[in-house]
């Protein structure tokens, strides 16, 4: 008996001394790979401003987290287009699962991030700005033997899940997304969904129609439902539609004779093609117009206007162009028949 307890007090020892030893090995390889990391990254056009963590613990003989980790950086502008961006990154802990030693790799989750994203030079903010309270868990492997391809293969398919809204991507993601357009924000929670071997990237239903209300957008039970299948585009369409009509009102209000109804659907159609594709542009105006409360005639003019938008989407007109179209050409269908 005595010399089981002695067998159970060592590997009790030892274990503790191995979980501290093995934690406090880990957090001095942790800081030494992010010193080496940053000239690397900035290689490739990530320039880490700050960086830093509270801890590092060991979670299972195959898995780590990294605790309270606090990120700023921006890219280069060179390398990834007209636009710079800059970004800040918290999480409360990242874990790293160590998976397949025949193929090493490496499995990556998030708990309780945030990432707020914005252009250097301000713009007319028209994109996803800030993602909160989020939860991320990749299913895809991040492989050892290549890590910068493995990498660059898993940021395609992420950005295509935010560009398109689907991806091939096995990713699970949670987050309250704050939409901020112009001088107003709304929260809109935002989620993966998946499908025969494909990630979807959805909206809230229920919230975007809290954000059309605060948007002042007139939105139907349809075109709500198409809106919440794309969230990478939400953001631009209301832009759009807002400025739709502002612009038509501001018309209306120096020329009570000017054709604010025709105006507003050219404008609008014209640059949701231009933005989204002709396909989704068709398809959200379309859903527009099953809202109740127009009359036949009415519904006619805004489907036939929607439609004169789409086809001059191929030409660059700006607001003026749209403007002396929509007063001079004989395509436009100014007022409802009667």
């Amino acid at each position: 008996m005595k010399t089981l307890v002695r067998i159970a007090v060592f590997f009790l020892v030892a274990g503790v001394a191995g979980y501290f030893g093995a934690n406090y090995v880990l957090k001095r390889l942790t800081a030494k790979a992010v010193v080496q990391l940053k000239p690397r990254l900035k290689e490739k056009g990530i320039v880490v401003e700050h960086f830093s963590y509270s801890k590092v613990r060991l979670n299972s003989f195959n898995s780590c987290a990294i605790m309270g980790i606090d990120l700023d950086f921006r890219l280069n502008k060179k390398m990834y287009g007209k636009d710079s961006y800059v970004a800040q990154f918290d999480a409360k802990s990242v874990t790293v699962r160590f998976a397949d030693f025949n193929n090493p790799s490496f499995f990556f989750s998030f708990k309780d991030f945030s990432i707020y994203v914005e252009p250097d030079e301000k713009k007319d903010k028209k994109t996803i700005g800030k993602l909160e309270n989020g939860f991320l868990k990749s299913r895809i492997p991040l492989y050892l033997k290549d890590p910068e391809t493995s990498a660059r293969e898993i940021f395609a398919e992420v950005k295509t899940l935010f560009g398109e809204s689907r991806s091939t991507i096995n990713l699970d993601i949670q987050a309250d997304v704050l939409l901020e357009i112009d001088d107003k924000e709304i929260e809109v929670g935002m989620f993966t969904e998946r499908k025969d071997d494909t990630t979807y990237l959805r909206f809230d239903a229920d919230d975007i129609w809290k954000a059309a209300e605060t948007f002042e957008l007139d939105l139907g039970e349809k075109e709500a439902e198409i809106i919440s299948k794309y969230p990478g585009k939400v953001p631009a369409l209301i832009k759009i539609t807002r400025d739709a009509k502002k612009l038509s009102q501001m018309e209306k209000s120096k020329n009570k004779q000017f054709p604010e109804d025709a105006f507003r659907h050219i404008y609008w159609s014209y640059n949701l093609t231009r933005e989204l594709g002709p396909k989704l542009a068709k398809e959200i105006t379309d859903a527009h117009e099953t809202v109740p409360g127009n009359t036949p005639q009415e519904h006619e003019m805004d489907y036939h206007n929607n439609a004169v938008g789409q086809k001059y989407a191929s030409k660059s007109m700006d607001v003026e162009a749209i403007k002396d179209l929509v007063l001079h050409s004989k395509e436009v269908i100014k007022h409802p028949t009667k």
